[in-house]
């Protein structure tokens, strides 16, 4: 089960922000340690199976004070199920279509129609 810890600390300084993070890198089960804040004092430490009272109590005595925030459980995400996405075959004609597979396709033949009354009338017919 991973974990997602937050920690506090209490002084923000350089030298307490490199302890904590060479503290915290070498416990048993994280994964990954990463700064975070406005101030770059919240330390976020991810892992597998790490013993969070021993972490905090190592971070107190060879960083600085901290304090634990948050502790949560990391969920994976879950997978959306898979739509399979049904294949359409394209509409056509039974006169475009032949119905033997050997048989080749007729081609389709349009006639042209004039309107006899004329342009005046507006409508034009193909």
């Amino acid at each position: 089960m991973k974990q997602k810890m937050r920690i506090k600390l209490s002084v923000n300084s350089e030298k307490c922000r490199k302890k904590a993070m060479q503290v915290a890198v070498v416990a048993d089960g994280v994964t990954s340690v990463a700064m975070e804040g406005e101030f770059q004092d919240e330390l976020v430490v991810v892992g597998d199976g790490m013993d969070t009272a021993s972490l905090i109590m190592a971070l107190r005595k060879k960083a600085c004070h901290v304090t634990l925030e948050t502790l949560e459980e990391v969920k994976k995400p879950q997978k959306k199920p898979q739509v399979e996405e049904k294949s359409v075959t394209p509409h056509c004609c039974i006169a475009q279509c032949p119905v033997v597979s050997n048989e080749q396709p007729r081609p389709e033949v349009y006639r042209i129609v004039h309107d006899s009354y004329g342009p005046t009338t507006g409508c034009l017919v193909m």
